[in-house]
Protein backbone atom coordinates (compact mmCIF):
# COMPACT_ATOMS: atom_id res chain seq x y z
CA UNK A 1 0.00 0.00 0.00
CA UNK A 2 1.68 3.51 -1.01
CA UNK A 3 1.74 6.16 1.31
CA UNK A 4 -1.52 7.99 -0.16
CA UNK A 5 -3.04 5.11 -0.12
CA UNK A 6 -2.46 4.31 3.66
CA UNK A 7 -3.12 7.83 4.44
CA UNK A 8 -6.59 8.25 2.69
CA UNK A 9 -7.16 5.07 5.34
CA UNK A 10 -6.17 6.47 8.74
CA UNK A 11 -7.51 9.90 7.87
CA UNK A 12 -10.69 8.68 6.49
CA UNK A 13 -12.60 10.17 8.97
CA UNK A 14 -11.72 13.73 8.15
CA UNK A 15 -14.59 14.32 5.83
CA UNK A 16 -17.85 16.23 5.79
CA UNK A 17 -18.90 18.22 8.62
CA UNK A 18 -15.90 16.93 10.53
CA UNK A 19 -13.55 18.55 7.90
CA UNK A 20 -15.60 21.74 7.93
CA UNK A 21 -15.45 22.32 11.41
CA UNK A 22 -11.61 21.15 11.80
CA UNK A 23 -10.93 24.03 8.92
CA UNK A 24 -13.03 26.12 11.17
CA UNK A 25 -10.72 25.51 14.15
CA UNK A 26 -7.81 25.91 12.65
CA UNK A 27 -8.67 29.29 11.44
CA UNK A 28 -9.90 30.85 15.18
CA UNK A 29 -7.28 28.43 16.64
CA UNK A 30 -4.86 30.91 14.65
CA UNK A 31 -5.76 33.94 15.94
CA UNK A 32 -7.79 33.36 19.53
CA UNK A 33 -4.77 32.93 21.35
CA UNK A 34 -2.86 36.31 19.75
CA UNK A 35 -5.07 38.36 22.03
CA UNK A 36 -5.31 35.36 24.94
CA UNK A 37 -1.72 35.76 25.24
CA UNK A 38 -1.41 39.21 27.36
CA UNK A 39 -5.34 39.58 27.74
CA UNK A 40 -4.62 39.83 31.64
CA UNK A 41 -2.38 42.79 31.38
CA UNK A 42 -4.29 44.52 29.08
CA UNK A 43 -7.44 44.52 31.28
CA UNK A 44 -5.38 45.77 33.89
CA UNK A 45 -3.92 48.60 31.37
CA UNK A 46 -8.16 49.46 31.48
CA UNK A 47 -8.06 49.55 34.88
CA UNK A 48 -8.70 46.41 36.49
CA UNK A 49 -6.94 44.98 39.41
CA UNK A 50 -5.99 41.72 40.25
CA UNK A 51 -9.40 40.84 42.29
CA UNK A 52 -11.67 42.29 39.11
CA UNK A 53 -9.53 39.95 36.52
CA UNK A 54 -11.28 37.04 39.12
CA UNK A 55 -14.97 39.42 38.76
CA UNK A 56 -13.95 39.64 35.24
CA UNK A 57 -13.80 35.66 34.35
CA UNK A 58 -17.19 35.01 37.26
CA UNK A 59 -19.67 37.27 35.12
CA UNK A 60 -18.00 35.48 31.68
CA UNK A 61 -18.66 32.20 33.30
CA UNK A 62 -22.09 32.84 34.82
CA UNK A 63 -22.56 34.37 31.33
CA UNK A 64 -22.30 30.60 29.93
CA UNK A 65 -23.48 28.68 32.86
CA UNK A 66 -27.52 30.53 31.99
CA UNK A 67 -27.73 29.41 28.39
CA UNK A 68 -26.23 25.90 28.58
CA UNK A 69 -29.96 24.58 29.37
CA UNK A 70 -31.17 26.11 26.18
CA UNK A 71 -28.23 25.35 24.03
CA UNK A 72 -28.50 21.76 24.92
CA UNK A 73 -32.24 21.73 24.51
CA UNK A 74 -32.59 24.00 21.49
CA UNK A 75 -30.01 22.08 19.99
CA UNK A 76 -31.93 18.34 20.91
CA UNK A 77 -35.05 19.94 19.03
CA UNK A 78 -34.27 22.60 16.25
CA UNK A 79 -31.14 20.97 15.29
CA UNK A 80 -27.33 21.88 15.72
CA UNK A 81 -26.68 22.83 12.35
CA UNK A 82 -29.19 26.97 12.96
CA UNK A 83 -27.54 27.49 16.58
CA UNK A 84 -23.63 26.81 15.67
CA UNK A 85 -23.94 28.83 12.57
CA UNK A 86 -25.97 32.27 13.71
CA UNK A 87 -23.93 32.11 16.67
CA UNK A 88 -20.49 31.75 15.46
CA UNK A 89 -21.62 34.91 13.78
CA UNK A 90 -22.58 36.43 17.18
CA UNK A 91 -19.56 35.48 18.67
CA UNK A 92 -17.24 37.44 15.55
CA UNK A 93 -19.02 40.94 16.36
CA UNK A 94 -18.67 40.48 20.49
CA UNK A 95 -15.19 41.40 19.70
CA UNK A 96 -16.14 44.90 18.81
CA UNK A 97 -15.96 45.33 22.62
CA UNK A 98 -12.39 44.25 22.95
CA UNK A 99 -11.09 46.41 20.30
CA UNK A 100 -12.66 49.97 20.96
CA UNK A 101 -12.85 49.26 25.23
CA UNK A 102 -12.17 52.59 26.64
CA UNK A 103 -12.34 50.68 30.08
CA UNK A 104 -12.54 47.44 31.98
CA UNK A 105 -16.25 47.62 31.93
CA UNK A 106 -16.52 47.70 28.70
CA UNK A 107 -14.24 44.33 28.59
CA UNK A 108 -17.17 42.48 31.07
CA UNK A 109 -19.72 43.27 28.29
CA UNK A 110 -17.75 41.94 25.38
CA UNK A 111 -17.21 38.80 27.94
CA UNK A 112 -20.40 38.33 28.74
CA UNK A 113 -22.19 38.77 24.88
CA UNK A 114 -19.85 36.86 23.59
CA UNK A 115 -20.67 33.69 25.90
CA UNK A 116 -23.82 34.15 25.85
CA UNK A 117 -23.38 33.49 22.25
CA UNK A 118 -21.45 30.53 23.31
CA UNK A 119 -24.95 29.15 23.80
CA UNK A 120 -24.13 27.14 20.65
CA UNK A 121 -21.77 24.89 22.88
CA UNK A 122 -23.71 22.04 23.19
CA UNK A 123 -24.93 22.24 19.80
CA UNK A 124 -20.96 21.93 18.67
CA UNK A 125 -20.46 19.27 20.43
CA UNK A 126 -23.30 17.16 19.05
CA UNK A 127 -22.74 17.79 15.62
CA UNK A 128 -19.00 16.83 16.39
CA UNK A 129 -19.85 13.85 17.72
CA UNK A 130 -22.76 13.07 15.70
CA UNK A 131 -19.86 12.94 12.44
CA UNK A 132 -17.74 11.21 13.61
CA UNK A 133 -17.67 6.92 14.21
CA UNK A 134 -17.22 5.58 17.30
CA UNK A 135 -14.04 3.91 16.67
CA UNK A 136 -12.48 6.73 15.33
CA UNK A 137 -13.11 9.34 18.31
CA UNK A 138 -10.09 8.86 20.20
CA UNK A 139 -7.51 10.19 16.71
CA UNK A 140 -10.16 12.56 15.28
CA UNK A 141 -10.24 14.58 18.72
CA UNK A 142 -6.33 13.90 18.59
CA UNK A 143 -5.84 15.12 15.15
CA UNK A 144 -7.80 18.05 15.38
CA UNK A 145 -5.78 18.95 18.97
CA UNK A 146 -2.56 18.23 16.95
CA UNK A 147 -3.75 21.01 13.71
CA UNK A 148 -4.69 23.65 16.45
CA UNK A 149 -1.88 23.52 18.42
CA UNK A 150 0.33 23.54 15.40
CA UNK A 151 -1.59 26.50 13.73
CA UNK A 152 -1.68 28.50 16.89
CA UNK A 153 2.23 28.15 16.89
CA UNK A 154 2.67 32.05 15.98
CA UNK A 155 0.10 33.60 18.03
CA UNK A 156 1.91 33.63 20.75
CA UNK A 157 4.68 35.56 18.76
CA UNK A 158 2.72 37.73 16.88
CA UNK A 159 1.13 38.81 20.61
CA UNK A 160 4.47 39.51 21.45
CA UNK A 161 5.55 41.34 18.57
CA UNK A 162 2.42 43.35 18.58
CA UNK A 163 3.02 44.84 22.04
CA UNK A 164 6.39 45.18 21.34
CA UNK A 165 6.28 47.08 17.92
CA UNK A 166 2.91 48.99 19.32
CA UNK A 167 2.95 49.04 23.04
CA UNK A 168 0.29 47.04 25.22
CA UNK A 169 -2.79 48.87 24.59
CA UNK A 170 -2.58 49.15 20.89
CA UNK A 171 -1.08 45.94 20.25
CA UNK A 172 -3.78 44.25 22.27
CA UNK A 173 -6.13 46.39 19.93
CA UNK A 174 -4.69 45.27 16.63
CA UNK A 175 -4.72 41.90 18.04
CA UNK A 176 -8.55 41.49 18.83
CA UNK A 177 -9.09 43.23 15.28
CA UNK A 178 -7.26 40.11 13.50
CA UNK A 179 -9.04 37.93 15.43
CA UNK A 180 -12.29 39.13 14.61
CA UNK A 181 -11.49 39.28 11.13
CA UNK A 182 -10.14 35.75 10.93
CA UNK A 183 -13.60 34.68 13.30
CA UNK A 184 -15.83 36.02 10.72
CA UNK A 185 -14.19 33.60 7.90
CA UNK A 186 -14.71 30.83 10.33
CA UNK A 187 -18.39 31.82 10.30
CA UNK A 188 -18.51 31.49 6.70
CA UNK A 189 -17.33 28.33 6.53
CA UNK A 190 -19.53 26.80 8.94
CA UNK A 191 -22.30 28.09 6.88
CA UNK A 192 -21.47 24.50 4.85
CA UNK A 193 -22.25 22.47 7.53
CA UNK A 194 -25.26 20.00 7.45
CA UNK A 195 -27.72 19.04 9.89
CA UNK A 196 -27.01 15.72 11.48
CA UNK A 197 -30.13 15.24 13.71
CA UNK A 198 -33.25 13.28 11.96
CA UNK A 199 -36.34 15.79 10.82
CA UNK A 200 -38.62 14.14 12.26
CA UNK A 201 -36.42 15.49 15.82
CA UNK A 202 -36.49 18.96 15.08
CA UNK A 203 -39.01 21.42 16.23
CA UNK A 204 -40.22 24.70 14.41
CA UNK A 205 -38.44 27.97 14.03
CA UNK A 206 -35.50 28.88 16.21
CA UNK A 207 -36.05 32.40 17.57
CA UNK A 208 -34.69 34.00 20.61
CA UNK A 209 -38.73 34.56 22.05
CA UNK A 210 -38.84 30.54 21.52
CA UNK A 211 -35.20 29.91 23.44
CA UNK A 212 -36.84 32.06 26.65
CA UNK A 213 -40.60 30.76 26.67
CA UNK A 214 -39.19 26.86 26.27
CA UNK A 215 -36.31 27.73 29.09
CA UNK A 216 -38.24 26.34 32.01
CA UNK A 217 -38.69 23.35 30.07
CA UNK A 218 -35.47 23.24 28.76
CA UNK A 219 -34.19 22.84 32.37
CA UNK A 220 -36.20 20.46 33.49
CA UNK A 221 -35.30 18.62 30.40
CA UNK A 222 -31.95 18.99 31.51
CA UNK A 223 -32.41 17.40 34.55
CA UNK A 224 -34.46 14.34 33.37
CA UNK A 225 -31.53 13.40 30.95
CA UNK A 226 -29.63 11.52 33.56
CA UNK A 227 -31.93 8.89 33.48
CA UNK A 228 -30.86 7.64 29.94
CA UNK A 229 -27.36 7.79 30.28
CA UNK A 230 -25.23 5.63 31.88
CA UNK A 231 -24.05 6.53 35.76
CA UNK A 232 -20.59 6.96 34.38
CA UNK A 233 -21.59 10.25 32.38
CA UNK A 234 -22.86 11.83 35.68
CA UNK A 235 -19.69 10.80 37.21
CA UNK A 236 -17.06 12.11 33.89
CA UNK A 237 -18.96 15.66 33.76
CA UNK A 238 -18.47 15.77 37.87
CA UNK A 239 -14.67 15.02 37.22
CA UNK A 240 -14.11 17.48 34.16
CA UNK A 241 -16.30 20.40 35.95
CA UNK A 242 -14.19 20.01 38.57
CA UNK A 243 -10.80 20.20 37.00
CA UNK A 244 -12.09 22.61 34.46
CA UNK A 245 -12.90 25.22 36.99
CA UNK A 246 -9.96 24.81 38.90
CA UNK A 247 -8.02 25.60 35.71
CA UNK A 248 -9.87 28.53 35.28
CA UNK A 249 -8.79 30.11 38.13
CA UNK A 250 -5.52 30.05 37.36
CA UNK A 251 -6.37 30.91 33.74
CA UNK A 252 -6.41 34.71 34.26
CA UNK A 253 -3.34 34.68 36.67
CA UNK A 254 -0.67 32.50 34.68
CA UNK A 255 0.96 35.50 32.44
CA UNK A 256 0.18 38.08 35.50
CA UNK A 257 1.95 35.79 38.14
CA UNK A 258 4.77 34.99 35.18
CA UNK A 259 5.67 38.65 34.80
CA UNK A 260 4.91 40.65 38.29
CA UNK A 261 6.18 37.88 40.34
CA UNK A 262 8.67 35.69 38.64
CA UNK A 263 9.83 38.55 36.82
CA UNK A 264 10.10 36.55 33.15
CA UNK A 265 9.76 39.31 30.26
CA UNK A 266 6.25 39.57 28.20
CA UNK A 267 8.19 38.35 24.92
CA UNK A 268 9.73 35.43 27.00
CA UNK A 269 6.00 34.66 27.99
CA UNK A 270 5.22 34.60 24.40
CA UNK A 271 7.70 32.02 23.78
CA UNK A 272 6.74 29.68 26.43
CA UNK A 273 2.78 30.01 25.27
CA UNK A 274 4.42 28.75 21.60
CA UNK A 275 6.22 26.04 23.05
CA UNK A 276 3.44 24.51 24.86
CA UNK A 277 1.54 24.01 21.66
CA UNK A 278 5.09 22.64 19.82
CA UNK A 279 5.69 20.16 22.45
CA UNK A 280 2.30 18.70 22.96
CA UNK A 281 2.11 17.75 19.32
CA UNK A 282 3.04 14.54 19.05
CA UNK A 283 2.25 12.90 22.41
CA UNK A 284 -1.20 13.87 21.37
CA UNK A 285 -1.39 11.75 17.86
CA UNK A 286 -0.10 9.07 19.94
CA UNK A 287 -2.45 9.08 22.55
CA UNK A 288 -5.50 9.83 20.30
CA UNK A 289 -4.37 6.83 18.10
CA UNK A 290 -3.82 4.87 21.37
CA UNK A 291 -6.91 5.39 23.37
CA UNK A 292 -9.08 4.21 19.90
CA UNK A 293 -7.57 0.84 21.04
CA UNK A 294 -6.92 0.33 24.96
CA UNK A 295 -9.93 2.88 25.78
CA UNK A 296 -10.20 6.46 27.31
CA UNK A 297 -10.16 6.35 30.82
CA UNK A 298 -6.56 5.95 31.32
CA UNK A 299 -5.86 8.80 29.42
CA UNK A 300 -8.11 10.67 31.46
CA UNK A 301 -6.44 9.64 34.74
CA UNK A 302 -2.89 10.43 33.38
CA UNK A 303 -4.07 13.82 32.17
CA UNK A 304 -5.64 14.97 35.51
CA UNK A 305 -2.57 13.81 37.14
CA UNK A 306 -0.45 16.00 35.22
CA UNK A 307 -1.74 19.10 36.91
CA UNK A 308 0.07 18.73 39.64
CA UNK A 309 3.57 18.56 38.68
CA UNK A 310 2.67 21.19 36.05
CA UNK A 311 1.75 23.94 39.24
CA UNK A 312 4.45 22.77 41.28
CA UNK A 313 7.24 23.50 38.75
CA UNK A 314 5.50 27.04 37.77
CA UNK A 315 5.49 28.48 41.15
CA UNK A 316 9.28 28.72 41.29
CA UNK A 317 9.96 28.16 37.49
CA UNK A 318 12.48 30.85 35.76
CA UNK A 319 12.11 30.76 32.04
CA UNK A 320 13.46 27.32 31.37
CA UNK A 321 11.23 25.31 33.96
CA UNK A 322 8.46 27.60 32.84
CA UNK A 323 8.95 25.73 29.50
CA UNK A 324 8.78 22.28 31.47
CA UNK A 325 5.75 23.30 33.30
CA UNK A 326 3.69 24.46 30.73
CA UNK A 327 4.60 21.38 28.32
CA UNK A 328 3.33 19.10 31.58
CA UNK A 329 0.17 21.52 31.80
CA UNK A 330 -0.33 21.59 28.02
CA UNK A 331 -0.01 17.84 28.09
CA UNK A 332 -3.10 17.51 30.56
CA UNK A 333 -4.98 19.25 28.79
CA UNK A 334 -5.00 17.55 25.64
CA UNK A 335 -4.62 13.99 27.27
CA UNK A 336 -8.24 15.01 29.66
CA UNK A 337 -9.76 17.07 26.97
CA UNK A 338 -9.97 14.31 24.35
CA UNK A 339 -10.30 11.75 26.52
CA UNK A 340 -13.18 13.12 27.94
CA UNK A 341 -15.04 14.16 24.90
CA UNK A 342 -14.64 10.84 23.65
CA UNK A 343 -16.03 9.19 26.20
CA UNK A 344 -18.82 11.51 26.17
CA UNK A 345 -19.63 10.35 22.74
CA UNK A 346 -19.11 6.87 23.83
CA UNK A 347 -21.69 6.65 26.28
CA UNK A 348 -24.23 9.09 25.21
CA UNK A 349 -27.30 8.56 23.22
CA UNK A 350 -27.27 10.76 19.70
CA UNK A 351 -30.91 12.49 20.67
CA UNK A 352 -29.67 13.67 24.13
CA UNK A 353 -26.68 14.70 23.53
CA UNK A 354 -27.46 18.37 23.38
CA UNK A 355 -28.84 18.13 26.85
CA UNK A 356 -26.08 16.11 28.36
CA UNK A 357 -23.81 18.60 27.37
CA UNK A 358 -25.91 21.58 28.11
CA UNK A 359 -27.03 20.32 31.44
CA UNK A 360 -23.37 19.04 32.14
CA UNK A 361 -21.56 22.73 31.43
CA UNK A 362 -23.91 24.77 33.33
CA UNK A 363 -22.76 23.33 36.43
CA UNK A 364 -19.01 23.52 34.87
CA UNK A 365 -19.84 26.64 34.62
CA UNK A 366 -21.00 27.49 38.11
CA UNK A 367 -18.18 25.99 39.39
CA UNK A 368 -15.51 27.97 36.96
CA UNK A 369 -17.40 31.30 38.24
CA UNK A 370 -17.32 30.39 41.76
CA UNK A 371 -13.85 29.52 41.48
CA UNK A 372 -12.43 32.46 39.07
CA UNK A 373 -13.92 34.79 42.27
CA UNK A 374 -11.58 32.70 44.86
CA UNK A 375 -9.00 32.57 42.67
CA UNK A 376 -8.76 36.34 42.51
CA UNK A 377 -9.55 36.87 46.40
CA UNK A 378 -6.92 34.12 47.35
CA UNK A 379 -4.67 35.55 45.14
CA UNK A 380 -5.12 39.32 45.93
CA UNK A 381 -5.67 38.91 49.43
CA UNK A 382 -4.09 35.84 51.10
CA UNK A 383 -1.16 34.52 48.39
CA UNK A 384 -0.69 34.58 44.95
CA UNK A 385 0.54 30.70 44.90
CA UNK A 386 -2.97 29.62 46.45
CA UNK A 387 -4.68 29.14 43.25
CA UNK A 388 -2.36 27.45 41.60
CA UNK A 389 -1.71 25.15 44.45
CA UNK A 390 -5.23 24.55 44.79
CA UNK A 391 -5.41 22.84 41.55
CA UNK A 392 -1.95 20.57 42.04
CA UNK A 393 -3.71 18.94 45.12
CA UNK A 394 -7.46 18.83 43.51
CA UNK A 395 -6.52 17.31 40.33
CA UNK A 396 -5.60 14.21 42.96
CA UNK A 397 -8.92 13.19 44.21
CA UNK A 398 -10.50 14.15 40.84
CA UNK A 399 -8.20 10.97 39.41
CA UNK A 400 -9.47 9.14 42.22
CA UNK A 401 -13.13 9.90 41.58
CA UNK A 402 -12.23 8.85 37.29
CA UNK A 403 -10.50 5.80 38.58
CA UNK A 404 -13.43 4.48 40.42
CA UNK A 405 -16.72 5.67 38.76
CA UNK A 406 -15.97 6.09 35.51
CA UNK A 407 -15.50 3.00 32.88
CA UNK A 408 -15.00 2.69 28.99
CA UNK A 409 -18.04 0.74 28.02
CA UNK A 410 -18.11 -2.23 26.05
CA UNK A 411 -21.10 -0.84 23.68
CA UNK A 412 -20.63 2.57 22.02
CA UNK A 413 -23.18 5.29 21.54
CA UNK A 414 -22.95 5.69 17.48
Amino acid sequence: MGFGSEFRTRFSFLEGNFLILVLSFVIMSFSGPIPGTYSSLYFQGLGASDFLLGVIGFAGSIALALVQFSGGYLADKHGRRRLVVALTFGMTLSYVFFVFAPSWQFIVLGTVLQNFCLLYQPALMAIMLDSVKPDNRGRSFALQTVLTNLVSLPAPIIAGYLVLAFKLDLGMRAAYAITMITFFAAAMLRTRLKETLPSESKGGGLRLVTALKEYPQAVRDGLRVWSRVPRDTFYLIVVVAGISSLVAGCNMYFVVYATKILHVEEFQWALVMAFMSLSVVIPAILAGFRMDVVGRKHFLILGLLLYAPAMLVFLYADFNMLLLAFFLFGLAQVLQGNSYVSLLGDLTPRDVRGKVVGCGQFFMYVGQALTQLLAGALYTYVSPQLPFLLLAVGAVPLAVIALLRVSDPSAKQV
